[in-house]
């Protein structure tokens, strides 16, 4: 990882600082935290959890957006030619972080240890290639998911509206 990403943990701001909703959204260990009036980062960035119980959990963060110290950031953008940026976070998607993962009361990721990490690094043209085919089946399932929401809701009105 150190040879094709800069890895980082960006500034923590205290979540008296955050708002429901806002401009920007602000990436914790967990996802989305919450909202604030300023970004971090301007393009979106892979980030994996290194603080807590959702330690090395990946995300992939909107465009201009905060994150937090209690995520660790893994940004290729010096690489573009080398590593392409979905690619990535679909690899380390499928990464065991577990042997990284250090800290008994408070489990966490630090630094070092990512650096060393390795992830296999077909051609550019096919990470593109693979990384287009992932995007695709997650829109579809996103898809999916939403029809089956929406199934769920009719059949629980309907349902309703049989026992009335």
């Amino acid at each position: 990882m150190a040879d094709i990403a800069d890895i980082y943990q960006p500034k923590t701001i205290s979540l008296n600082e955050l708002s429901v909703e806002g401009l920007y959204p602000v990436y914790g260990a967990n996802g989305i935290i919450g909202y604030y009036e300023q970004y971090n980062h301007e393009s979106a960035q892979i980030c994996v959890a290194c603080r807590g119980s959702s330690c090395g959990t990946v995300n992939y963060t909107q465009p201009y957006s905060w994150i937090t110290g209690n995520a660790m950031v893994v940004n290729p953008d010096k690489n573009p030619d080398v590593v392409d940026k979905r690619y990535l976070y679909y690899a380390l998607t499928t990464h065991d972080f577990t042997s990284i993962i250090s800290g008994s009361g408070q489990p966490q990721i630090v630094r070092t240890p990512m650096l060393s990490l390795t992830v296999p690094l077909p051609s550019l043209a096919k990470q593109i290639e693979i990384a287009t085919i992932i995007d695709t089946f997650e829109k579809a399932s996103v898809i999916e998911m939403k029809r089956l929401a929406l199934y769920q809701r009719q059949n629980k009105i309907l349902l309703s509206l049989l026992f009335i």
